[in-house]
Parts: structure tokens; C-alpha cells; sequence
């Protein structure tokens, strides 16, 4: 039996139809950003955004938080008395473990491409300005309308599970490491970051879901489309 090799156009036809599909699929995926909340005139809260690399954390100033009351809040308190409180989102068995282990790395791929994934949101806190515990590029300030802070949190809140008011504290909680029941699906096609844009877009910034489920092209997306630095 004679084997028939694909022709040699095929070779780079195939890679470049796809590329071409993700680029097209980027583009028509862009959310514009709302100019009426950012960027920012006056009257800025700056918040900031924490990228390992791999996941995205959003740092609140306490005091904003506090003041502003709801959900954000009381989950927040489970930081203590912070200067900084930090809120992250993701899969409740995988971004509640630790540790790099086999049985790790099967419930990653659970997490991505199981449906309907249980989700939670992780509150902790921090004194220092986030500005000088971490180096860039893995902080970025973002100074924000009043508006679109209040947008934002409006949209933070909604993200949880919720009782008689109060955020619902998940069983995957450990002493000293709360989160939080989240009632959103994580999966490859809704990943951590992907609820960081979210936000950032609710506070009026532009946001390419496609492409920002991936912390560094996030970070690239921000810095593109909405010139943070």
C-alpha cells in the first residue's frame, strides 16, 4: 500500500487558516471601552493589577472598599485590617491547592475541559503600596473614574454566591486563606484572567476576551487598547 503524502502547500495552509481564524475571531470579539467612565478626568481611585504570569489578582484600596460597603466589603474583613485588599477568581479545586504534583496536574485539566467547573473567589490583604511590593511587569496601576470603581465593584459583587447579604465563605477555606463561593463556571473558555477583564471592562476599559483569558496577552491587551503602563 503506497502512502499519499498531503501536498506541500498544506504544510503551511493549515497553521495560517487557523491563525488567521483566531485573529478574526480576536477582532470581532474586542469590547470597546466606555469613555464616560475611562479613562479617568478626576476624582481617580487607582487600583492595581497583580500577573504572575499565569493568574491576575485585582488590589483594591481598603478604604475605598470600605467605604463604599456591599459584598466586596464583607468579604473583604476577611482579610483583617488591611491597607490593600486583593480579590482573585478561579477554579475551586485548583485555585485553592498548591503544590506541583501529578494528581495536580489532572485536576488542571479538569478544570479546563470539564464543563461547568464550581468557582471561587479568594480575599486577602496587604499593608505595603502594591506599587513597591511588586516591580512591574507584575504590577500595573490603573487610575479609574469614581464611576467606574463603583462599576467595577458593582460587578465584583455580582460575582458572588450570596446569603441574607453576605458572601457565602466556600469549603475549600483553610485558616488564614478564606474564598468564597462564586456562582460563575470556570473552563478553557472562561479562565481566571478572563474574569479580570471582565471587571476592568465593566470599569469602562476595553477588553479583548479572546485573547486575555492568558495573563500575558491581558497585560499586552491593556497596554495596547488601554494604554496602561
Amino acid at each position: 500500500m503506497k502512502l499519499v503524502w498531503p501536498r506541500k502547500g498544506w504544510i503551511w495552509k493549515g497553521p495560517l487558516a487557523v491563525l488567521v481564524l483566531l485573529f478574526a475571531m480576536t477582532v470581532v470579539t474586542a469590547r470597546h471601552g466606555n469613555q464616560a467612565l475611562y479613562p479617568a478626568a478626576n476624582d481617580t481611585v487607582t487600583v492595581y493589577i497583580l500577573n504572575n504570569g499565569f493568574h491576575t489578582d485585582i488590589v483594591l484600596p481598603a478604604k475605598e472598599v470600605w467605604a463604599r460597603g456591599g459584598v466586596l466589603a464583607k468579604a473583604g474583613q476577611a482579610a483583617g485590617d488591611k491597607s490593600w485588599l486583593i480579590y482573585g477568581w478561579g477554579d475551586a479545586g485548583f485555585y485553592s491547592a498548591s503544590g506541583t504534583s501529578i494528581e495536580r496536574a489532572f485536576d488542571g485539566m479538569r478544570a479546563l475541559f470539564a464543563p461547568n467547573n464550581p468557582s471561587v473567589i479568594r480575599v486577602w490583604g496587604i499593608d505595603s503600596d502594591p506599587g513597591q511590593a511588586w516591580k512591574a511587569p507584575d504590577v500595573v496601576a490603573i487610575r479609574m473614574s469614581r464611576a467606574g470603581f463603583n462599576a467595577m465593584a458593582d460587578s465584583m459583587d455580582a460575582s458572588f454566591v450570596t446569603k441574607d447579604g453576605a458572601p457565602v465563605t466556600d469549603k475549600v477555606t483553610t485558616p488564614g486563606n478564606p474564598f468564597f463561593t462564586s456562582h460563575q463556571h470556570f473552563s478553557i473558555i472562561r479562565l481566571c484572567n478572563n474574569w479580570t477583564g471582565d471587571q476592568l471592562h465593566a470599569a469602562g476599559l476595553p477588553t479583548t476576551p479572546m485573547i486575555d483569558g492568558l495573563a500575558p496577552l491581558l497585560a499586552l491587551d491593556l497596554s495596547l487598547r488601554a494604554k496602561v503602563r
